[in-house]
């Protein structure tokens, strides 16, 4: 059974090609650092500025099958400095992130599984 992180960012505007150029060069960065891509699935936004729904991006994250502690805990530290990234090159959000039903924080400017 897989274990995937979830996100998702409400906004009143649509992003701005700049913050999209960020968040792309930031998506990208992390994606080619990740160290398990053959287990797991990349760093991946579904939904992109849509208007109707004023969801501005929303995505999820595929962890991998591993039983192994260590390569969950990487994976979930890796993606939410990810996350973490792009919440801060976005202007202006309501965040939800969630690894299945275990709510991500927003604790001193990055996120974090609540403990």
């Amino acid at each position: 059974m897989g274990v995937s992180l979830y996100y998702t960012a409400e906004h009143t505007t649509l992003l701005t090609e700049q913050e999209q150029e960020n968040i792309t060069l930031i998506v990208d960065k992390y994606n080619d650092t990740f160290e398990y891509t053959e287990e797991a699935e990349s760093f991946d936004l579904y939904a992109y500025n849509d208007s109707e729904s004023e969801v501005m991006l929303a995505g999820a994250t595929k962890m991998p099958s591993s039983m192994d502690v260590e390569i969950l805990m990487y994976s979930v530290n890796h993606w939410l400095q990810c996350l973490t990234e792009v919440r801060l090159a976005v202007a202006d959000a309501e965040w939800h992130v969630h690894l299945d039903d275990n709510d991500a924080v927003w604790v001193d400017d990055k996120w974090q599984m609540e403990e």
